[in-house]
């Protein structure tokens, strides 16, 4: 369960097992929908990216812009183009300081939303793929690391051999799970990685001791991004069922099913079973029951029906002796269910998603399906993006930590850590004063609030040590193969877990992407090297500009040690409460206060923000800008900010912090965010932070009369 943030995020339903390590049994290919959420790390969502939908509250806080000058907050434009009134500062902060360019920028057609996280996704993007084309150029002997970016990235590319492989290269699973016969059959396949299952399986440290690995079990099979797809009856939803359907008729049909339509009916009358059986995030039961630790012997009382001792053999996770279910009531639903479907149903499913979740890998007919559902339909987007941008998330996705290894070699100064270790110093500090100094919390579980703040680690830019690829097989011309490589090793990697102790150095992300992440099990927080770059981060830039932008990302994810979820944990990482009742109860309280704001924002009509689901997120960015403020201050060691352009540094501050959050997002894709993200739209995390702080009220004179203002006793103060 890692926590963070993110434009558009993440993380991405933030209740579930930590990333150490962690990857579903079934290697989903998830929908750029979800993989949207993890800010599209790759065409094919790994049960690694399954799991982290789960756990990483990842996501990345937008971090502002660097103004050398106050004038680059002055919204800058073509001289022909008339500037648009701006919306009063104090009725609209967000509207105000975006209004220009939300009014004028058009959406590319190939993607569901842009900001200052994907600007920056994008420059990364390009510069990752000069590298492989220079490393392709060079030739790099069999067997290297550069060689096996090489041919999965050209394998992605070249489209022609794609088309005349045809269903080659899935095949032999779809003869696998034609072959099967009898439900233990069926339950094999279940547990191998890359087939789909009703169940997500994966190696992560248990939250009864986090220096021990154990297999976590939750819920998984469903084609949609979420369980609300299917059980929604509104116009919107039946509208994406029947094109869902199409989905699944078109690609049963490409694989030879005699009666697609009939096939399709009857996998989705299987998914609709499904989607009944699973439970939705309830952020108010406690971390010991939303996550389960118990033995092989209680799995099998907990979920009885479903021969978990197969399923488990398949995985290669039969040693286990650890296990943590997540979902509450839904693992032993999907138990259940598992022999009340009929055998055939089930090999139709299976197929199914074994052609579907490799689509955008295989000939154009099942590409062109998987994007008129997955991506057009679901997000709104009405153009593929360049070939060579899906090249580059497949060797991203597989290859990741190998591209960062060498990517942080090329791109990331050395001189940069150093410079953002002492902006984390001064957000440690700041945050340590604010706790010592809170008046809603009582002595006791002060001191151990603060003994976990003592104990945060943080990862900062790259791992120690980089991930050992020698053992994986990249084979020129095959992709689906080489992917479903990369999903082996990872597997393999699990299964050694399941034997050794937690690595909690560890990381769960390529150090190039842009984001960052928290983890309550390890109690650790990293700041990839992605994100420590312009427009987040610039070390020559305006102070006030770095502290309200990769200031308020740090104090995010210190933040989340200590939210609704993040505070069950203890400064080791155990589930425990280490709260007194008293503070636990006035914290409640001010939570809920929060959770009241949020419920009103409701940026479509009977569409608002589900203030408890987004709790975690709101806390964190109230938190985190609250405690870049008071580091921001410190920082400037008691001398008073200069004007710049008639901008004092805490107008400067406030203005970066809103700036960085400017985002444009298809209709389509911000209701489906409404739906799963466990963030609130980029306006009220500008609007729904900023009027909770005094000081924002200091800074630009707020009175009475503007729509934003709240009364002190109506502002929110937590951390």
């Amino acid at each position: 369960m890692v926590a963070g943030f993110s434009f558009t995020c993440a993380s991405a339903l933030d209740l579930g097992p930590p990333p150490e390590r962690l990857r579903s049994v079934k290697s989903h290919a998830g929908t750029p929908l979800i993989a949207g959420l993890l800010k599209r790390l790759g065409p094919l969502m790994t049960g690694a990216m399954a799991a982290a939908s789960l756990f990483l509250t990842a996501c990345t806080v937008p971090a502002a812009p660097a103004p050398q000058h106050a004038g680059d907050f002055v919204q800058k434009m073509p001289p022909n183009v008339a500037r648009l009134p701006r919306p009063r500062l104090g009725d609209d902060f967000y509207g105000y300081v975006n209004n220009q360019w939300l009014a004028t920028y058009k959406l590319p057609a190939d993607k569901a939303s842009f900001g200052a996280a994907e600007e920056l996704a994008d420059h990364s993007e390009s510069e990752v793929r000069t590298m492989i084309e220079e490393i392709i150029t060079a030739r790099p002997a069999k067997g290297t690391t550069e060689q096996k970016i090489a041919d999965l990235y050209a394998a992605a590319l070249d489209e022609k051999t794609i088309e005349a492989r045809g269903l080659d290269p899935i095949r032999p699973h779809l003869a696998r799970i034609h072959a099967a016969t009898t439900l233990d059959d069926i339950t094999r396949l279940m547990g191998r990685i890359g087939y789909n299952s009703p169940f997500s399986a994966g190696v992560a440290p248990s939250p009864a001791d986090p220096d021990a690995n154990a297999v976590w079990i939750s819920q998984a099979g469903l084609g949609m991004p979420h369980r609300g797809y299917y059980l929604d009856s509104g116009l919107q939803s039946t509208t994406l069922q029947v094109a869902y359907r199409r989905h699944i008729s078109t690609i049963l049909g490409l694989i030879g099913e005699s009666d697609p339509d009939r096939g399709a009916q009857r996998l989705y009358n299987l998914e609709y079973r499904i989607a009944q059986a699973q439970t939705d995030e309830d952020r108010s039961i406690s971390a010991t029951e939303s996550m389960r630790a118990m033995s092989y012997a209680d799995l099998k009382a907990f979920a009885p029906g479903f021969d978990w001792a197969t399923f488990l053999k398949a995985a290669g996770m039969d040693s286990a002796s650890r296990f943590v279910v997540t979902d509450q009531t839904a693992v032993p639903a999907l138990a259940k269910l598992v022999s009340d479907v009929s055998i055939d149903d089930w090999k139709l499913w299976l197929e199914f998603h074994i052609a579907s979740d490799f689509s955008p890998s295989l000939p154009k007919a099942f590409a062109d399906s998987y994007f008129d559902f997955f991506t057009r339909q679901l997000s709104g987007i009405t153009e593929r993006p360049e070939r060579w941008k899906f090249a580059i998330s497949v060797v991203n996705e597989q290859l990741g930590d190998a591209v960062a290894e060498l990517y942080v070699k090329r791109y990331f100064p050395a001189d940069n850590k150093t410079k953002i270790d002492a902006i984390v110093g001064n957000i440690r500090t700041a945050f340590a004063s604010r706790m010592r100094s809170l008046d809603w919390m009582d002595d006791k579980t002060r001191a151990a609030a603060l003994a976990k703040l003592d104990a945060l680690q943080g990862m900062i830019a790259y791992p120690d040590s980089w991930r050992d690829y020698s053992s994986l097989d990249i084979e020129p011309g095959k992709l689906v193969e080489g992917i479903f490589a990369a999903f082996e090793l990872d597997w393999r990697e699990q299964q050694n877990d399941l034997s050794t102790q937690v690595d909690r150095r560890r990381w769960e992300a390529p150090a190039h992407v842009v984001n960052a992440f928290y983890s309550p099990l390890g109690n650790t927080f990293v700041l990839p090297a992605g994100i420590l770059q312009p427009p987040f981060f610039d070390p020559k830039a305006d102070p006030a500009a770095n502290y309200g932008g990769i200031g308020a990302v740090i104090g995010h994810e210190m933040s989340h040690g200590f939210d609704d979820q993040g505070r069950q944990f203890d400064s080791v990482g155990r589930a425990v409460n280490w709260w007194t009742s008293e503070t636990d109860d006035r914290f409640v309280a001010r939570s809920n206060q929060l959770i009241d704001q949020y419920d009103r924002y409701c940026p479509y009509f009977s569409a608002c923000v589900n203030g408890l689901g987004t709790l975690g997120e709101n806390i964190g960015d109230l938190a985190g800008l609250e405690i870049a403020y008071a580091a921001y201050h410190l920082s400037l060691g008691g001398v008073a900010a200069p004007l710049v352009d008639g901008l004092t540094g805490d107008q400067r501050f406030f203005l970066a912090y809103a700036q960085s959050y400017r985002e444009k997002v298809r209709e389509e894709y911000a209701k489906a965010l409404l739906e799963g993200d466990s963030h609130a739209p980029s306006r009220y995390r500008v609007n729904g932070v900023i009027r909770n702080m005094d000081a924002w009220y200091a800074a630009f004179d707020i009175k009475p009369t503007d729509r934003l203002y709240l009364a002190p006793e109506e502002r929110v103060r937590i951390w």
